[in-house]
């Protein structure tokens, strides 16, 4: 049994441990390279949540760790990848579910890092790399910046902003994108000015046939139904496919 003298050696060995590791943290800072890396690893799953690559793209920037169970509401699995290019601290990770059509592979859903410490980028370069619509002003108003609901009481208030964004140009598949991106404040308290990256999202939104055929009646105005015959202005053919409804614009 140890004694007291034992055991309180054991707790200030632990303290001072513990002081080390939180000095490491607190004075590591990222390099170019790191940021001008992980910028591109950004722009690589924005790629390949919207569509338009593979997944194995990203397992070419970054080896996969590890896999696990998906973290996120409907998500099966979750990749692990690499980030001890950064540190030991930061956390990038695709959760994804199975195919839709029953077939053999995976869809990837949502793309996150978990930045620790936080790191370093303009929000105006992230927004200009994946190309996102820019309005200033509350989400509720139509713009990009979340309100945040006032905490408990005796919690404190979140020293940042939560971005939210669309892309200006959306898939033309049956999801849409969302990007979120959460910043700390700097020492003039406004989210707008805020440099620090706390964490990135990019998220695929699947949507029900109802809200495909709204998306492509905004964006087309009215789609014709089977056998509808053309208007007098002669805009569209006098009968259509049965697949009008979901044929590609010209």
């Amino acid at each position: 049994m140890r004694t007291e003298a034992e055991k309180k050696s054991q707790r200030e060995a632990y303290k001072e441990e513990a002081q080390r590791a939180q000095d490491a943290y607190d004075n590591f800072r990222y390099t170019d390279a790191q940021r001008e890396q992980t910028i591109e690893f950004i722009a690589a799953a924005m790629r390949v949540i919207r569509g338009e690559v593979e997944f194995d793209s990203l397992k070419r920037l970054l080896p996969v760790l590890r896999t696990g169970i998906g973290l996120k509401p409907n998500t099966s699995a979750r990749f692990d990848f690499d980030s001890s290019f950064l540190n030991k601290w930061t956390g990038i990770d695709m959760s994804t579910i199975p195919k839709r059509d029953g077939s053999a592979g995976f869809e990837p859903v949502w793309f996150q890092i978990d930045f620790g410490p936080e790191m370093n980028i303009p929000r105006e370069r992230l927004e200009t790399l994946l190309q996102l619509k820019v309005v200033h002003g509350w989400t509720m108003d139509g713009g990009n910046l979340r309100w945040e609901m006032a905490p408990l009481h005796g919690l404190p208030y979140f020293n940042g902003g939560s971005f939210l964004y669309s892309p200006l140009k959306q898939p033309q598949e049956d999801f849409d994108v969302e990007v979120r991106f959460t910043y700390l404040n700097g020492p003039d308290k406004d989210p707008w000015t805020a440099q620090r990256l706390v964490r990135l999202q990019i998220i695929r939104d699947y949507l029900t046939p109802e809200q495909i055929k709204k998306r492509n009646d905004q964006k087309l105005r009215h789609l014709p139904q089977t056998g509808e015959r053309a208007p007098k202005d002669g805009h569209y053919a006098a009968v259509f496919a049965d697949d009008a409804l979901t044929a590609s614009p010209p």
